[in-house]
């Protein structure tokens, strides 16, 4: 594995820590917090960052599979992130998290981690 793709596999893992700080938190509180707000924005900077890196560093084309899969799992959490932050703008720090935003917060998780391992599994499937 070349070097760039190394970096965007290490970046590409610290959004999902990113992303599961601030996501796990906001679904045991229902409430917004500066963790949540800096974790989920962390992990939107770190997850464009690895999405860049990867297409540099790979040979494949950028629109396989696994590609359309991770720009529409980096679409679903930069929506969730756009949608916390109008919340924390409109009613404060620490703002209830209406039901459908929550729900809408864990479904794009879940599929953004499932589409992290589909990255994973490939990689070891194609070698």
């Amino acid at each position: 594995m070349n070097h760039t793709l190394m970096a965007g596999t290490f970046t590409v893992t610290m959004a999902l820590f990113s992303y599961s700080i601030a996501i796990i938190h906001e679904q045991r509180t229902s409430h917004l917090s500066p963790s949540v707000i800096a974790f989920l924005s962390l992990g939107i900077c770190l997850d464009i960052s690895a999405t860049l890196l990867m297409i540099i560093g790979s040979q494949n084309s950028p629109f396989t599979f696994h590609g359309f899969l991770g720009y529409i799992a980096l679409l679903g959490l930069l929506v969730e992130t756009i949608l916390l932050w109008k919340l924390k703008i409109k009613f404060g720090m620490h703002a209830a998290v209406p039901k459908k935003i929550h729900l809408y917060s864990r479904y794009s998780y879940i599929f953004w981690v499932l589409t992290y391992a589909t990255g994973g599994l490939f990689a070891i499937l194609l070698k």
